[in-house]
């Protein structure tokens, strides 16, 4: 490289405002105000309907006299009815603005919804980059979990329920206008969705550490991210209520979300996002399954960034072969797993093999796909999925 020849490529980097930190879910009612809000639609679904947060947006709303609508019926997986129904509550409710109060499935709806009540045809239409023509309503983000990230990034991941697998619709109009994001809220959060959902988030950083669309501005939030979650989830599984273990997971899911919205993703969330849909599989359970595994199928292709990973969290490289460097990766993240009690295996799915071919077949078709260190083949993705069940 000559001395005029720049280091680094040309990268472009997209994240909403947001505010984070304890108590920050009492500025909703403050960017109600500076948007000029009248009739905001409330997307959440039903167990958080009557739990704490909700109700301290609704309070929020109507102690300035702000009229608002509700849809709880999101399902763990959004499917693509739900966004349907949202979009002509907005429509038929004259609403002006989304509030969406929950995890990623919620986010994700709400944001879909915001698509369809602008946009013409069906959310179907809206799969895969850049196809979003007109602006959506403005959109205001309280996650309720730490992994999902669907808060800070430009997709949305909405189940085609003909086919049975999870469409990925990505553009920068998927960004929330504003995003509030209160550790407090995962107070809440059961300790088993905590776990997955943290497990979720580490997936972000490995694959956008990794993927090929990665950049140095995306990866200093992944590192930092996959540390953070490996140094606070032992801790967490202990002592799942410590506020402080609570700010550090969701700051790590904030990094992690900054992250993979930029540099996008790769194989573990391919597959995740097809094995999901076609079997109604929780999004972050499926990526914590994975994701060892997939390390071991793109090693080869990508060492010196796993390496990176792994001096990253102190563990010394030098003058180990490939195979051993691996090795320790690999068994980093297993070992991470058994100390929070995370023991579920791709076994536990009881994928048939009757299924492998439709699964494997959505997966190569995954936007993720693209990103990843190296383009598997259907043979290699049906291979891969039989191997592990």
């Amino acid at each position: 490289m000559s001395k005029n020849e720049s280091m680094y490529k040309i990268s472009k980097f997209a994240a909403p405002e947001f505010i984070f930190g304890i108590d920050s879910i009492d500025y909703v009612k403050r960017y109600i105000k500076n948007f000029s809000l009248t009739h905001p639609m409330v997307v959440t679904d039903s167990g958080l309907l009557s739990a704490s947060w909700a109700k301290n947006i609704f309070k929020q709303l109507e102690g300035i006299d702000i009229r608002y609508s509700i849809y709880d019926k999101v399902s763990e997986n959004p499917k693509d009815y739900e966004v349907e129904e949202i979009s002509k509550v907005i429509i038929n409710c004259n609403c002006d603005s989304i509030i969406a109060i929950g995890g990623g499935s919620v986010i994700d709806a709400a944001k879909a919804g915001g698509i369809m009540c602008a946009n013409p045809g069906s959310i179907r239409d809206y799969e895969g980059i850049d196809k979003i023509v007109h602006p959506m309503p403005p959109i205001i983000c309280v996650p309720t979990t730490c992994g999902s990230s669907a808060d800070v990034s430009q997709f949305a991941i909405i189940t085609n329920t003909d086919e049975r697998y999870k469409m990925a619709i990505v553009s920068k109009s998927l960004l929330p206008d504003i995003s509030i994001i209160d550790p407090k809220t995962l107070t809440t959060l059961p300790k088993e969705l905590l776990i997955a959902t943290s497990l979720d988030a580490l997936t972000h950083a490995f694959e956008s550490y990794v993927s090929l669309g990665s950049s140095p501005i995306t990866d200093m939030f992944a590192l930092k991210a996959i540390r953070l979650i490996f140094e606070t989830l032992p801790k967490v599984a202990k002592d799942p209520k410590n506020i402080n273990y609570l700010e550090d997971l969701m700051l790590a899911s904030l990094m992690a979300g900054m992250a993979f919205s930029n540099a996008s993703l790769g194989m573990v969330h391919a597959i995740a996002h097809s094995m999901g849909g076609y079997k109604d599989i929780r999004h972050g359970t499926c990526n914590a399954i994975l994701l060892d595994s997939v390390i071991d199928f793109n090693y080869v292709y990508a060492a010196y960034r796993y390496d990176k990973i792994s001096e990253s969290l102190g563990y010394v490289l030098e003058d180990l072969n490939e195979i051993d460097r691996k090795k320790i990766l690999i068994e980093s993240i297993m070992n991470l797993k058994n100390k929070i009690g995370f023991n579920i295996t791709l076994k536990d799915l009881q994928i048939k093999e009757s299924e492998i071919d439709i699964i494997a077949k959505h997966a190569v078709n995954d936007p993720c796909m693209l990103t990843n260190p190296v383009m598997p083949t259907f043979e290699e993705v049906k291979e891969f999925i039989a191997r592990n069940i």
